[in-house]
């Protein structure tokens, strides 16, 4: 189930441990709900998905009757949209339970959690709507949340545990492209967020809430359960060390000096002007910082628009959490033609704007 709105939806999970890292996450999930741009993943139990009828075999409970929606683990590449992503073996993950419809409110009421199968994933704790799941051995079983005291379900779901094969690493600006294949480094003396994703041997990401990473050669902060601030001292490769489990896994990290390009990511060229739509919404623009070939994280990042454009939010300097630093939304206030100065790091580049007029084309 994925719920797309303009309106307060359901908040992303909050995370196990520890608690900055649960108030990051809930940051970020406040700023997308009063930015209206929530996108927001959950899976419907298996009464929900058919519209309170009971699944067979199963006494169920009236206190539920459409059934509940379970989300788990927020990933930073909301990996795990309509979903409930695989627990590492050895890993935790948190379960939040909700009611399937608007608003999508916490389930606070008190259930009983059981598992068929307690070979596959064990309860690491529960509270208030969330059941913390820890992976014991690679297989699926079903989670039932019982009326308490009773054997009537509330509403079931499919969980599983999966090893973890693989480690790969990924910036947030570039959250979006394969990890496989995308070509980054971060600038040097620089603080970039890395998203670390983990994978099992059919290259399902999977959630381990306790992962770890270490490294001897640069600077290494935790900001979410799979977000790390990396900072690098020099262009040589640098080895994190991912721990999920209780083993450890291997990926590579390397710096660039400097930054000799800038562009924005939709246009084919830099010849023609970049056009800003006029109307309350704005446009938002998206920008790479270039050496090379290789695209270079962790810059700061400077706008300056001319006068027939603004930037939404006050100080261009320090973008929400939820968006990334590379990109700014920009309000047109009248027709013609503007400018856009960005700089990323020491490097600056300016792109010719053009607003057209209102109702000129229909995005």
């Amino acid at each position: 189930m994925t719920i797309q709105s303009r309106k307060p939806s359901l908040p992303r999970v909050a995370e196990a441990r520890p608690s900055a890292d649960r108030e990051h996450r809930w940051t970020i999930s406040l700023g997308l709900m009063l930015a209206g741009l929530s996108l927001v993943a959950c899976k419907y139990g298996e009464r929900a998905a058919a519209k309170g009828q009971c699944p067979p075999g199963e006494i169920c409970s009236d206190q539920t009757p459409n059934g509940l929606a379970f989300a788990g683990a927020g990933t930073f590449n909301n990996a795990e949209k309509e979903t409930l992503l695989p627990t590492a073996l050895g890993g935790i993950q948190t379960v939040n339970v909700y009611y399937p419809e608007s608003p999508y409110a916490h389930y606070v009421s008190a259930f009983e959690p059981k598992l068929v199968d307690s070979r596959v994933v064990a309860f690491e704790s529960s509270g208030p709507a969330t059941i913390v799941l820890r992976g014991v051995a690679e297989g699926n079983t079903l989670l039932r949340l019982l009326e308490p005291g009773t054997t009537k379900l509330l509403d079931r779901v499919l969980v599983s545990a999966m090893p973890v094969a693989r480690v790969a690493l990924l910036p947030r600006e570039l959250e979006n492209e394969d990890p496989d294949n995308a070509n980054w480094a971060v600038l040097v003396g620089n603080t970039a967020a890395i998203g670390i994703l983990l994978f099992d041997a059919n290259d399902r990401q999977v959630v381990d809430e306790a992962l770890e990473v270490r490294a001897h050669a640069a600077d290494v902060s935790r900001h979410a359960w799979d977000i790390y601030g990396v900072r690098v001292a020099s262009e040589e490769r640098v080895t994190l060390a991912v721990r999920s489990g209780g083993r450890f896994y291997s990926a590579d990290v390397r710096g660039a000096k400097s930054i000799d390009d800038i562009v924005e990511q939709t246009q084919e060229t830099s010849e023609r002007p970049i056009t800003v739509w006029p109307g309350s919404t704005g446009t938002m623009l998206c920008f790479r910082a270039k050496s090379g070939d290789t695209t270079v994280v962790g810059a700061t990042w400077r706008f300056w628009p001319s006068e027939l454009v603004t930037i939404e939010r006050p100080d261009a300097s320090e973008p929400p959490s939820w968006q990334s630093p590379s990109c700014v939304k920009l309000v047109a206030k009248e027709a013609g033609r503007a400018s856009l100065r960005v700089k990323a790091g020491d490097h600056e580049e300016t792109f010719a704007l053009e607003v057209p007029e209102t109702g000129a084309e229909t995005r």
